[in-house]
């Protein structure tokens, strides 16, 4: 690994000596860039703080991250260019980064494409660690999430291995100027994260089709974007899901969940103005089952966000409301969790939404089978403030 930051270090630095500074730029939605010619890289940081009142600060995340845009090839394939790219972030958050280690254990994403020049949403192959395909809140930047946590049954799929970062190989295309589809193949087990990475990278399959029913015009800032999907993850083996809070990740309980789990996901946005004000509504929905108990998990989040103002010297301020909820349900025992949760993100004036304060509120409610709880209370509350620290801008809309 360390060979591998000597050489980007040797490379920039080449580039920083042999070149003039007028090959820099900063653009506020992607970071820092140098370009000559056809070659791009691109380097951005982020940082969130979190804060309580009964709880020690802590770091939720840390992440820097590179992209290497390598000039196009050249030949075209059905009129377009193609280009490689190299991409990987890097998480330094509770990982002992800093100490003796044989092996980092520290990687969000590491990935080379082969992909359409200028869009790579019109095609792109992609081998290495990714996030999976199935879940549109899971593909979000989590420098650009609205809540501290992603939804309570992603966060809690993720105590099966599931969803979340994998090894293997995904491909996307744009069929129509409205449809997307994209593929995947990956190791559920195989995160380089782990302490004995897998690399089967057939182990997961999934599948997933997106229809922006509605797009953005000139005249209208109003779309519609639609999409299912299905995934297919063989042979878990030793795991148990695990139910925790929306905010703190408290332990709630757990429940054995083995075998080959089948997952089905339907997603749904819609964003509007009222007149300069912006709003979004979206929710997410996920099914899944484990073969060996016949374990059955549904639920999934709906939320509104709506922009209160966006001015240069008064900041940005979106306040959200959201529900999550999450169903288990064997053939002897079920339990339901829910949680509505409401806060603001508010991008603090004259910082060019480069630094965001966050609070966030959550009521949880939670009844059925005392085997699968461990707590004995029904309702609690949880409050959390957090700072974040962006070299791109943190943008809702």
């Amino acid at each position: 690994m360390k060979y591998l930051y000597l050489f980007l270090f040797c490379t920039i630095n080449s580039i920083a000596q042999n070149d003039s500074i007028k090959h820099f730029s900063y653009n506020p939605d992607a970071g820092l860039q140098y370009k000559k010619n056809d070659f791009q890289w691109t380097t951005w940081a982020f940082a969130e703080r979190l804060f309580s009142p009964n709880l020690t600060p802590a770091w939720r995340r840390a992440r820097q991250g590179m992209e290497f845009q390598l000039p196009s090839y050249p030949f075209k394939i059905n009129g377009n260019k193609f280009r490689t790219t190299v991409f990987y972030e890097v998480d330094f958050t509770d990982n002992n980064f800093f100490q003796d280690s044989k092996r980092f254990k520290i990687w969000e994403n590491l990935f080379i494409t082969f992909q359409n020049a200028n869009d790579p949403n019109k095609f792109r192959i992609l081998f290495g660690e990714n996030t999976t395909i199935l879940s549109k809140e899971d593909n979000l930047s989590s420098g650009n999430l609205p809540t501290i946590n992603r939804s309570l049954i992603l966060e809690q799929h993720g105590s099966t291995n599931s969803f979340g970062t994998q090894w293997g190989l995904q491909i996307q295309s744009q069929i129509s100027k409205r449809t997307f589809l994209q593929a995947s193949m990956q190791d559920n087990r195989g995160s380089l994260n782990q302490d004995h990475p897998s690399f089967q990278f057939w182990n997961a399959i999934t599948f997933k089709i997106t229809q922006s029913i509605i797009q953005t015009t000139d005249k209208s800032n109003q779309k519609l974007n639609i999409g299912f999907a299905i995934d297919n993850t063989q042979n878990i083996k030793d795991k148990s899901f695990t139910l925790i809070s929306g905010i703190n990740n408290v332990f709630l309980g757990s429940t054995l969940a083995t075998g080959n789990k089948l997952t089905v996901e339907n997603n749904l946005d819609y964003t509007n103005t009222i007149g300069k004000h912006f709003y979004t509504i979206e929710y997410e929905a996920i099914y899944s089952n484990y073969s060996d108990q016949k374990l059955n998990v549904t639920g999934g989040y709906g939320q509104i966000q709506f922009q209160v103002f966006d001015k240069k010297k008064e900041g940005d301020l979106v306040p959200f409301i959201r529900y999550d909820l999450v169903v288990l349900k064997n053939p002897t025992e079920k339990t339901t969790e829910q949680a509505i949760k409401m806060g603001i993100n508010y991008n603090l004036p004259t910082t060019n939404k480069l630094i965001n304060f966050h609070i966030e509120y959550a009521h949880h409610l939670l009844y059925g089978s005392a085997t699968i709880l461990t707590t004995y209370q029904n309702k609690f509350d949880e409050l959390r403030f957090s700072i974040r620290l962006n070299s791109t801008r943190y943008i809702r809309f």
